[in-house]
């Protein structure tokens, strides 16, 4: 059962300072719903509670998806038009 309990501290100890640490690095314009002062002061109150409510309520989500800017060069060798055929034609030339 100790070890249990040791377990359950250690996760609660870690999601607090996670939670704490991620307020502190926010920008003061991504923080939502309360100043960050009361959102620390919630988190060191109520640590999992808190720490819940931070990331859940207390930030701006942020996008998963990032959109890939349109390429104007091929990646490699094998997406280039031009390099396919000179290499097509290097090969039919003895």
């Amino acid at each position: 059962m100790a070890r249990v309990n040791t377990l359950l501290f250690l996760v609660t100890v870690a999601l607090t300072v996670v939670a704490v640490i991620d307020c502190l690095a926010t920008e003061r314009s991504r923080v939502r719903h309360f100043p960050r002062g009361a959102w620390l002061t919630l988190i060191a109150l109520c640590p999992v509670a808190g720490a819940i409510a931070w990331f859940r309520a207390g930030r701006a989500a942020t996008a998963r998806i990032k959109s890939s800017p349109a390429r104007t060069m091929p990646v490699g060798p094998d997406d280039d038009p031009e390099f396919l055929r000179g290499l097509a034609e290097a090969i039919r030339k003895p």
